[in-house]
């Protein structure tokens, strides 16, 4: 970026040792000519420094991110591992599945829902609405 602005600098010190002046069409040319190369180097020197202010902050994003993925990983894997190993190898994890009175999309359901009499409210995965659970409706499994 500093060679850039040396090198309009250099430009504009050649076009004044010329004694380029804006009355003539060539000067005219050669004036705007230099003044768009110092706006564009300004601008570039702008663009520079949000980029590195950008490059930072994803940086700092990805830090942190990479941090929660280590916390939430960590927690995940402990509990799962804590769960297998509660676990018989003849455990057998058991669903009911049931339809969605409202979106039709078939939803699975814990069996532990079905052990207590107690009508249960489970959400639909697909459309977010109230399911009751135990109030006799038919089940398969």
């Amino acid at each position: 970026m500093q060679n850039l602005k040396e090198r309009v600098a250099y430009v504009q010190g050649l076009a004044n040792g010329l004694k380029v002046s804006g009355n003539t069409p060539e000067g005219r040319i050669l004036q705007e000519v230099m003044d768009l190369l110092e706006d564009v180097v300004r601008a570039l020197d702008r663009v520079h420094v949000s980029q590195a202010d950008l490059e930072e902050y994803v940086a700092a994003i990805d830090e942190d991110l990479t941090d929660l993925e280590n916390d939430y990983y960590e927690e995940y894997d402990e509990y799962v591992d804590n769960d297998l190993s509660d676990m018989d190898e003849d455990d057998e994890l058991e669903y009911f599945e049931m339809e969605c009175p409202n979106c039709h999309e078939t939803v699975f359901v814990d069996s532990d829902v079905y052990e207590d009499d107690e009508v249960v409210e489970v959400l639909c995965p697909e459309c977010h609405e109230a399911i009751l659970v135990n109030d006799d409706t038919p089940v398969t499994t």
